[in-house]
């Protein structure tokens, strides 16, 4: 089986990695159509010998790869991811969206929420997880309850700052530490502290040493950071609806989410927690979710 896979770089070629790996007879080709002349043209080379091509994104306007996907009829997946939700739902209203490679592919999702949005543009997802962690718990207890955020320096706003600086006003005594960007346009207080961006693996080591982390945005896909978050034992207040988390749609039920999590982790000794790590080491185990997605995408080309 050979299988294209192009769409937002970071994802796809992270997936292509991880279905080679545990599929050495097949072939997993990344290819960044969006930023690459030389990448749009081996995918024109390859497409007659594949077997499937798989978009890292939905698309709801018009693609010339996708349109070569369609005319010779290869087998197409659509893994939506979150931006591309809500472009489709505001052309679906504005009656410019473009269905032909959602209705001629298979449609994946990894959230309740994105399951949501494609059903409101009369589509029929299938949930299809492919975002994996290696769970990486604390052994010790926490020095004091601290709060993490990743904030994108270029949409602070999306990413919930003027939430998360309404929420360290409240909570002077906690530490908030930012990460992903140096400097904030919303005044903040004095115990909210900038990180800027650091290597994945630093990243890792703070969430392992903090109690909670908050994922306050506007919309999402389905986050790496809240089950990073989640398999180093933390408690995540997020304002989409999931149910390893704490669900927080508004300033004050953050707070009130804030103020139930120091009294649960303070009950549990400021211990990690345990319990969850062991959920995530399960449900999100980079093999059987890379097993699952190569044994689903035979199906889909044996049909």
């Amino acid at each position: 089986m050979r299988v294209l896979i192009n769409g937002l770089p970071l994802f796809a070629e992270r997936l292509a990695l991880q279905l080679k790996k545990y599929d050495s007879n097949s072939s997993y080709i990344f290819l960044d159509t969006y930023n690459s002349k030389w990448a749009q043209l081996k995918f024109f080379l390859l497409l007659p010998f594949s077997d499937c091509v798989i978009s890292m994104n939905g698309v709801s306007d018009r693609s010339g790869s996708l349109d070569l996907v369609v005319k010779w009829k290869k087998k197409l997946v659509l893994q939506w991811m979150g931006t591309d939700a809500l472009l489709a739902m505001e052309r679906f209203a504005n009656k410019t969206i473009d269905r032909k490679y959602m209705d001629y592919g298979h449609n994946f999702v990894d959230s309740e929420w994105l399951m949501d949005e494609l059903k409101s543009i009369q589509l029929e997802p299938e949930y299809l997880h492919f975002k994996s962690v290696e769970a990486s718990p604390n052994g010790h207890s926490y020095e004091k309850i601290t709060v993490v955020s990743y904030v994108a320096e270029n949409r602070q706003e999306f990413y919930g700052m003027t939430r998360i600086a309404e929420i360290a006003r409240k909570f002077p005594e906690i530490e908030f530490h930012l990460y992903g960007l140096n400097s904030s346009e919303t005044p903040t207080t004095k115990n909210v502290i900038f990180h800027g961006w650091v290597k994945a693996e630093v990243f890792i080591e703070v969430l392992r040493k903090t109690p909670v982390f908050l994922r306050l945005t506007d919309h999402d896909g389905f986050s790496v950071s809240v089950i990073e978050a989640l398999g180093c034992g933390c408690e995540v207040i997020m304002s989409l609806p999931f149910e390893l988390t704490h669900l927080a749609r508004n300033s004050e039920e953050v707070m009130e989410q804030m103020n139930k999590i120091i009294e649960k982790v303070k009950a549990r000794g400021m211990k990690p927690n345990i319990e969850m790590i062991e959920i995530v080491k399960l449900r999100y185990n980079r093999e059987t979710l890379a097993k699952n997605y190569i044994e689903k995408l035979k199906q889909i080309v044996s049909k």
